[in-house]
């Protein structure tokens, strides 16, 4: 499974610190890939909208996340705006940050 993930947004954004994050867990450790691809299957990602969320009217400063999932011949795209309302797919995020910030790190 390939993970395209980048967060734009919010206040304190600075674009050139915040580029996109790309995973295969293929080429993670076994525990680290089987749980990102746990965490897609739990958010049920394939068959969600790809905007599951709208902002407010008048809403400013929202950070914005965009998921785009590769596996085996489906793939999806899916635009998400805070505060993440579905627990499973606010897991998914989270895990996904952490990620971005451990890459970042090396």
């Amino acid at each position: 499974m390939r993970i395209r993930f980048q967060s734009d947004g919010g206040v304190g954004y600075f674009p050139g610190l915040d580029g996109p994050v790309i995973v295969d867990t293929a080429h993670l450790p076994p525990e680290e890939g089987a749980r990102l691809e746990r965490l897609v299957g739990a958010a049920d990602f394939f068959s969600r909208p790809e905007a599951a969320d709208v902002p407010a009217p008048g809403a400013a400063d929202l950070r914005r996340s965009t998921i785009a999932i590769e596996d085996g011949g489906r793939s999806r795209t899916l635009e998400v705006i805070d505060p993440v309302e579905d627990s499973a797919l606010h897991a998914l995020i989270d895990a996904l940050r952490e990620a971005g910030k451990a890459a970042r790190n090396h």
